[in-house]
């Protein structure tokens, strides 16, 4: 039952967070400009930049606290905490410093802002690294949370953090000041209380509240957390490698429209991130229990419904971006633009999600250092591609870049883990567990796009045929994948039942 509580509040989390972003980018781009976007598409980006100096640690106290509750050293568990939190707040403040001084050569030398005063970009890049430094610990606290399987405490905080922060963003915008600073100003407040929140439920979660600072501790998990850092720079090197490109090579402007485009994309985190937070942490147990039977059980069919909810919203993007956007935005040049880059980013996307599972999977069996080379070895290949793709193509090479080195990914990423981590995750696994799920809900998709393009129906009109073309998708999708007597048992599975 702990499974399914855990991805349902996942789920939910992510859907919310995402739809808050949604219904609040009108009201950002009325009242700052697309310029003024651009700069919180920047913030985005800088923000997973920075990520590299978490250093693996927020993914170790995961596997080490879920391993802990499985080996009764929950003590051990709760010292590493307390004592990451403390070098967590050490970081924040050089984050807040570096970003600060950085921000007057960034506003003058690397974005491009026409429209915007330099001293204006200057201090929001400034106030991105306040905002920063207030979040920073989040990730530490909520990893610590998924270890303990109290994913669901930590969707509650999330959510009510982040509509409080969208609602009051919005209100100081209207009544108060409306300048793009005073939406960082609020982000970083509302950023400061969500790790607090979130210190006390993990230390709850955890237990051992007077559980020492152990600093040599540390030594016990740095093989783990350093090969995870490797991981973390230069996974975040490949998902970032197109906007940091493309955010000193276009305008302000146009990279706020690819900014748009992934913003529409992230619709796909409501699966990956649930996912990978509710299967990591049960994957590191089953293995740290030698169940490899049920991990591959949980591995194949959580695969398909996974594959089948996946391709069902991605191609939902590749097909209706514009209607949606004509409705959402109310501007036709907009969408006009944002669609094609919106399409490719999707595909690239739904490409790397398939491989949450293969990577969680590596480092639930204490492989960080195989990952690691799975992403370099991405890296090499996405340096050249996006630079030249992106100096010819723009925002749409960008995008091309994107797609080419996740599918990539996919392929070879597959076979290497079957090869060389667990048998049953290779490239058997793709044909098994996601070719019929990416017919099952190609096929409708492509007969409502030809349906809309035939009788030329408004964008309304499209995304209802839009709808039922995916509700048609993950029919077929179920129907080929499973069995009824399997599809029970999965159903009963998630619900905690005894299979």
């Amino acid at each position: 039952m702990r499974l399914a509580r855990n991805m349902a509040a996942a789920m939910a989390n992510s859907v919310i967070v995402v739809l808050i972003n949604l219904v609040a980018l009108p009201f950002y781009l009325r009242l700052l400009g697309m310029e003024a976007y651009g700069l919180i598409g920047f913030y985005a980006t800088l923000q997973a930049v920075l990520q590299v100096l978490d250093l693996g640690l927020a993914p170790t106290v995961s596997r080490e606290i879920a391993h802990g509750a499985e080996t009764g050293h929950q003590r051990r568990s709760a010292s590493l905490l307390r004592t990451l939190g403390t070098v967590y707040i050490g970081v924040a403040i050089i984050i807040a410093m570096l970003v600060a001084l950085a921000a007057p050569w960034i506003a003058a030398h690397w974005l491009q802002a026409k429209s915007l005063p330099e001293a204006t970009v200057a201090q929001a890049v400034a106030l991105m690294g306040v905002t920063l430094a207030c979040r920073w610990p989040i990730s530490l606290y909520h990893g610590a949370l998924v270890g303990a399987h109290r994913l669901a405490r930590s969707a509650a905080t999330s959510v009510t953090m982040n509509i409080a922060a969208a609602i009051t963003t919005i209100a100081v915008l209207v009544w108060g000041v409306r300048s793009v600073e005073a939406f960082f100003v609020v982000q970083a407040a509302f950023g400061l209380v969500h790790a607090i929140a979130l210190r006390g439920l993990a230390q709850r979660a955890v237990g051992e509240r007077d559980a020492p600072y152990d600093f040599a501790d540390l030594r016990r998990v740095w093989r783990f957390s350093a090969w995870m850092s490797g991981v973390t720079i230069v996974g975040t090197l490949v998902s970032q490698l197109d906007k940091i490109v493309l955010s000193r090579m276009i305008g302000l402007g146009e990279f706020g429209h690819y900014v748009l485009a992934a913003l529409i994309v992230s619709g796909l985190q409501v699966l990956t991130t649930p996912a990978f937070a509710s299967l990591y942490p049960k994957f590191s147990a089953l293995i740290a229990r030698g169940d490899e039977a049920s991990l591959e059980h949980l591995y194949g069919v959580a695969g398909r419904l996974f594959a089948i909810a996946l391709f069902t919203i991605a191609f939902g993007v590749v097909f209706h971006t514009e209607p949606l956007l004509l409705v959402w935005v109310r501007n036709g040049s907009v969408a006009a633009s944002v669609a094609p880059i919106a399409a490719l980013l999707v595909i690239g996307s739904a490409c790397n999600g398939l491989m949450y599972f293969a990577h969680a999977l590596q480092l639930a069996a204490g492989r960080p250092r195989f990952a690691f080379l799975i992403a370099f070895g991405l890296l090499v290949v996405m340096v050249p591609l996006v630079i030249v793709l992106a100096n010819r193509f723009g925002a749409l090479g960008g995008a091309a870049a994107w797609l080419i080195v996740n599918a990539l990914y996919l392929a070879v990423g597959a076979w290497l883990t079957g090869r060389y981590v667990m048998r049953f995750a290779g490239l058997h696994w793709l044909t098994a567990n996601v070719a019929v799920p990416l017919l099952a809900t190609l096929m409708p998709a492509l007969l409502g796009a030809w349906i809309c393009r035939t009788l030329a129906v408004g964008p309304w009109v499209a995304l209802g045929i839009g709808g039922f073309a995916a509700l048609a998708g993950i029919g077929l999708g179920i129907v080929g994948s499973f069995k009824p007597r399997e599809f029970r048992q999965v159903i009963g599975m998630a619900l905690g039942r005894a299979i």
